[in-house]
């Protein structure tokens, strides 16, 4: 007489069938890439000078917080002369206190400048797109008062931008976009 398998033992290894034999080659070849992928296009020398144009304009966003720590006295007279009821250590923090917020606005700006830097380098037009509405919106804001550095930071943002749109830039992040399917 057999025994049957108890049921909190499951069953027994003769009640399986044999494992298959391991397929050879069971994966299809890969299907040969299009000639639009094929093809990575070189950077642009255009997309390169760029680039390095993005650089220095991220690094001249430095240049707000330098300033404003030049001026902090004439900063404390004006706030002094604007309001006459806050004590000395009251304009002397709120001084330090717009100091400190532009110098990490600053490198927040840098940071995102060279983010997308690097993305538009890389060919994606969304950042291309973004660096162009960040220069304008610079641009626009000189109307509220510029200085000599928020003038020489647009200045070289509009140059960024410019050599972004020229034709062989064009051709470069028109390559680059992904075919849609």
């Amino acid at each position: 007489m057999t025994e049957s398998p108890r049921p909190d033992q499951g069953p027994s290894p003769q009640q399986f069938p044999p494992a298959p034999p391991a397929p050879v080659g069971h994966l299809p070849a890969a299907p040969p890439l299009s000639p639009h992928e094929s093809v990575v296009p070189r950077r642009p020398v255009e997309v390169q000078i760029s680039f390095w144009t993005w650089v220095a304009s991220a690094l001249l966003s430095f240049l707000a917080p330098v300033v404003l720590a030049g001026s902090r006295d004439e900063m404390a007279r004006a706030t002094r002369e604007a309001s006459p009821t806050l004590t000395a250590e009251q304009v002397d923090a709120g001084v330090s206190l717009v100091i400190a917020f532009t110098a990490v606005v600053a490198v927040v700006v840098a940071a995102l400048y060279l983010l997308f830097a690097v993305k538009m380098r890389a060919g994606r037009n969304w950042a291309r797109i973004t660096l162009t509405v960040l220069t304008a919106l610079g641009v626009l804001f000189l109307l509220t008062g510029p200085t000599w550095a928020s003038v020489l930071s647009s200045l070289v943002s509009v140059a960024a931008v410019v050599l972004m749109f020229l034709p062989n830039a064009n051709a470069y992040f028109q390559a680059q976009q992904r075919p849609a399917r």
